[in-house]
């Protein structure tokens, strides 16, 4: 009998009769091929789990034999195949002891299979009673035993066997019960686990926990049999208090920082595809910091709750660390369940940015030359007349009065309307299209298509801007306004903004961020005037007053707000040398306005302010602000330093 069952399958793998027929068979190389896994999505360090990308009802990950521990592969080995090692991928003692307890009970008990025949059946040649299966079944497991080492056989087994749940491997199964990785479990844990091999659903702990606890005993004895482990050590397994709910779990697929994953994730799906980005095995490490995202939403969230009886119910936020482009935090929405919560609306659609699209046109005026920050603008009414069509245009100030003769600077820190338009003509309202652009925040035109839904585009002719540009008549996102502003912050260089740090599978990078050394669209002089125009508190006294929500104590800080007139949009953007925030308020459709009164002061600072002062802290940046770059002339105008360009 022995020598049958040794010499008969050698003999047999090379007659000419298996050779044609091993030529109709699967190739055992497709085992090398990768199985669908998870796309993982982690936080800046690297460690955190933002996101596990799979789809419905199939949990994967790849994991090495290495790290698996012992216990779950040694349970495994012990209840499926314990011959494991010492077999050739067939088991003839099995069969034969398998068919003698079939024969007595009249009906199915016990499998015959090895781990390298179960594994060829997932893999290759599938689940189908024949007899032809069968036979093939074997035939490929002495192909497999004779290409592949058995830790590599058990490593894939492991990796590729159902669990049940949506688990499919011995991660997924780890994760989901136990939320453990499976070196980590403990042998209670692995001997559930080991059990639900054979039958995933007649011993599903979460629906049979009596079934469950029955062959989980049957896997610790069938361990004590291989010697794994002592009769103590089952005695103390199968005590433990490993039940659900609290001690088991189902399938959660939890997401933190919804948003920014989606952003993400839009990303992923525009590169490599959806199957990719669901199921190609990805590791994504982002640039979101994770401490900062949580004191962004708790901002934006607490923030919109206060104001709610101002009719407000959203917001939004993006932090940028100027010196790379880094996207830090990015609050989509104030409550995803909310009305507009399920939009990202820190990147689309554009919202009127009300004054904060100053920010440019004062950029503009100071690189002109035409203006420097003492300039005096009469604040005196004011109508323009468009030479093309006619049109009349009279801007107001948003407290409906006129302030007399004042210096640029305290135009731009009051936020009056009536001098920033004059200004914005006088250099020529393309002057400011083309910064915005430069700066990474390109103005949004609202057109319609042929059934009336609104349609954007940013790359309109220049010409078809018209004064209200700089009170924000054109659309912007809190993306594009952080950018333009860390333009500022970084004294002038554009670093485009960037959420993915690296992309690797299976170990080999796809693609790792390179340093952004920035491109100078604005001079780092301008930058500078700028600098001290947004920083200096008492250019906005005349409004705000002096130590407002918009200055940090004991910090310096560039900021600006906007408010649209009909109170449909608040912001508040603001910057220091290494972090830059852009905050919005209002309702997702902007024809439900905030009550009279709501301007960004009101309704937008206070996140941006609470935000600001707690990253800085936590990122433990202390005060800090500009060099004075070489070039620029001083005077003392009205008792204060000024700042010219040279030849102004």
């Amino acid at each position: 009998m022995v020598l049958v069952l040794v010499a008969g399958p050698a003999l047999f793998l090379t007659s000419p009769g298996y050779v044609a027929f091993a030529d109709r068979m699967p190739d055992v190389s497709k085992l090398d091929k990768a199985v669908p896994t998870d796309t993982v999505i982690y936080a800046s360090d690297g460690t955190t789990v933002l996101a596990d990308l799979h789809g419905p009802g199939y949990q994967h990950y790849d994991q090495a034999l290495t790290d698996m521990g012992t216990l779950l592969p040694e349970a495994v080995i012990a209840i499926e195949d314990r011959n494991f090692y010492s077999e050739p991928g067939v088991d003839p003692g099995g069969v034969a002891r398998a068919a003698l307890i079939d024969w007595r009970a009249h009906g199915t008990v016990e499998g015959a299979s090895t781990i390298t025949q179960q594994l060829v059946k997932i893999r290759l040649v599938g689940n189908e009673a024949t007899i032809d299966r069968k036979l093939r079944e074997a035939l490929l497991s002495f192909e497999v035993e004779r290409a592949y080492s058995k830790p590599q056989i058990l490593e894939m087994y492991l990796n590729d066997v159902f669990f049940g749940n949506s688990a499919w491997g011995a991660e997924a199964a780890s994760k989901i019960y136990f939320h453990k990785d499976t070196q980590d479990l403990d042998l209670a844990q692995a001997s559930i686990l080991a059990g639900l091999v054979r039958g995933p659903t007649m011993y599903n702990p979460l629906l049979n926990w009596k079934s469950a606890k029955a062959r989980q005993l049957q896997v610790l004895n069938a361990m004590v049999r291989t010697g794994a482990i002592t009769q103590s050590d089952l005695a103390t397994a199968y005590g433990e208090d490993i039940s659900p709910p609290a001690h088991m779990f189902t399938p959660t697929n939890q997401i933190v920082a919804g948003s920014f994953v989606r952003y993400v994730v839009a990303q992923l799906v525009n590169e490599f595809g959806s199957d990719i980005a669901y199921g190609g095995g990805l590791n994504v490490i982002t640039t979101v910091n994770l401490k900062l995202q949580d004191i962004a939403q708790s901002a934006i969230t607490n923030g919109i709750a206060r104001l709610a009886y101002r009719h407000v119910s959203q917001g939004a936020l993006v932090a940028i660390d100027p010196t790379t482009g880094a996207i830090l935090a990015m609050v989509g929405s104030a409550n995803p369940n909310a009305n507009g919560g399920q939009y990202n609306l820190a990147v689309w659609p554009p919202r009127n940015p009300g004054s904060s699209m100053k920010i440019f046109t004062y950029t503009a005026a100071i690189a002109s030359r035409r203006y420097t920050m003492v300039s005096r603008i009469a604040d005196s009414a004011f109508t323009y007349r468009d030479p093309m069509s006619g049109e009349a245009y009279t801007p107001r100030n948003y407290d409906g009065r006129y302030h007399g003769t004042l210096q640029l600077q305290q135009c731009m820190g009051n936020s009056l309307n009536i001098p920033a338009v004059k200004v914005e003509l006088g250099i020529g309202v393309s002057s400011v299209v083309s910064m915005a652009r430069s700066m990474g925040a390109p103005p949004w035109q609202q057109h319609y298509d042929a059934s009336g839904n609104p349609v954007y585009t940013n790359d309109d002719p220049l010409n078809t801007y018209g004064p209200s540009l700089t009170l924000g008549g054109y659309g912007e996102t809190p993306l594009q306004m952080a950018t333009g502003a860390s333009v500022l912050a970084a004294q002038g260089l554009l670093r485009q903004p960037f959420a993915i740090q690296s992309i690797s599978r299976s170990g080999t990078y796809l693609y790792q961020h390179q340093k952004d050394p920035g491109v100078q669209v604005v001079d780092p002089k301008v930058a500078y005037i700028m600098e001290q125009i947004m920083s200096n508190d008492r250019n906005r006294a005349l409004i705000f007053g002096l130590h407002s929500l918009l200055t940090l104590p004991n910090r310096h800080v560039g900021v600006k707000t906007g408010t649209s007139d009909s109170f449909a949009d608040a912001w508040t953007v603001g910057y220091t040398p290494h972090l830059v925030a852009a905050v919005w308020t209002g309702n997702p459709d902007w024809r439900q306005k905030m009550t009279k009164d709501s301007d960004s002061y009101v309704v937008a600072a206070p996140a941006w302010h609470t935000f600001m002062q707690s990253a800085l802290d936590t990122l433990n940046i202390g005060d800090e602000w500009y060099a004075e770059p070489p070039g620029l002339v001083h005077r003392t105008v009205s008792g204060q330093t000024a700042w010219f360009l040279p030849g102004t």
